[in-house]
């Protein structure tokens, strides 16, 4: 029994400490947010053709190391989306929307021939 008690004492410990290492301040998270936002812009108009604004963020640490924002197509608040980044490269991991807007996405010969 004493053995459960500081196994499973053990195991809350480890996963305390886990989740509470690699976070970022308030600070470091807004400036993330600042570089992917122009990121994201790009990433919109090169595939989609679309201007978006975002208006909010998510940092998921540590267990995917992403930030996702959240925005809307420019002039269509109704056609909400999303953008997931690794952090820290701000690579695009994947976009996110309704059906037939993620749908039109160019491939990569038709956004790269401009």
């Amino acid at each position: 029994m004493l053995k459960w008690i500081s196994k499973t004492s053990m195991i809350l410990f480890l996963v305390a400490i886990l989740t509470s290492c690699g976070g970022l301040s308030k600070a470091e998270k807004q400036e993330f947010y600042e570089k992917a936002i122009p990121i994201g812009q790009e990433y919109f108009k090169k595939y989609y053709d679309a201007e978006v604004e975002f208006n909010r963020y998510e940092v998921h640490l540590p267990m995917s190391s992403t930030i996702v924002l959240y925005g809307h197509v420019k002039d269509d608040p109704y056609t909400s989306l999303s953008l997931s980044l690794s952090l820290p490269s701000l690579k695009v991991n994947s976009a996110g929307g309704p059906g037939d807007f993620i749908k039109k996405r160019k491939s990569e010969d038709e956004a790269n021939s401009h």
